[in-house]
């Protein structure tokens, strides 16, 4: 792919990453048809890109800190898919690191991972002026990864579930690919299986390298 002289990130951003790794990161293979049956391309009008995607907090802290010492060269977060008959919804973010040595960035995920998700989730509440309910992430065991390269956490959010008769999972996937970590994260309602979705959509995630 061609690399490009800007991404699709805000437009008023002072130009920080490579193109040719933004190139890679906006053609990343992971397509509708890779998720099975009955999936359609989704528009995230609202969606807000964040180089830094995590906390505020001591565990979202110690993650960045890893992250950062890698030094991102590109960020894509600008698509998404919605399955037709249960609004199932999952969204994928590409990251390029100059640094190839992913060790101490994936020891500081499995660390402290769920733990900067659990203040991830509670600070974006309280961004809409809402106070959140229970909120726990948890890391399925090693039995249930589909590969070594993958961390996969299910997080259960109770926020507003008596209003809506319904607790929302979402099952946060982490691919690490070397220069490259592409993250999935698919938003249901607690009890539907999507352990068959997160496989199929992590043997795409699996074939790209960069």
């Amino acid at each position: 792919m061609r690399a490009r002289a800007r991404r699709s990130g805000p437009p008023d951003e002072a130009a920080w990453w490579d193109p040719a790794d933004q190139a890679w990161a906006e053609a990343f293979p992971l397509r509708r048809r890779n998720f099975g049956r009955g999936w359609l391309d989704a528009t995230m009008p609202n969606n807000v890109e964040r180089r830094d995607h995590l906390g505020p907090g001591e565990a979202s802290a110690r993650v960045s800190e890893a992250r950062d010492a890698r030094a991102a060269t590109a960020l894509d977060e600008g698509r998404a898919w919605r399955r037709r008959n249960d609004s199932v919804l999952a969204v994928l973010r590409v990251e390029v690191f100059a640094s190839g040595d992913e060790s101490a960035h994936r020891l500081a995920w499995q660390a402290d991972g769920a733990a900067a998700l659990d203040e991830t989730w509670r600070a974006r509440w309280r961004e809409r002026d809402v106070e959140p309910g229970w909120v726990e992430a948890t890391f399925r065991p090693p039995i249930d990864r589909p590969d070594p390269r993958i961390d996969w956490v299910q997080i259960e959010d109770h926020t507003g579930a008596a209003e809506a008769d319904a607790v929302t999972a979402y099952q946060y996937v982490v691919a690490w690919l070397g220069r490259a970590q592409a993250t999935l994260t698919i938003r249901h309602r607690l009890g539907l299986d999507l352990d068959p979705t997160v496989r199929a959509a992590v043997a795409a995630m699996l074939t790209a390298t960069r």
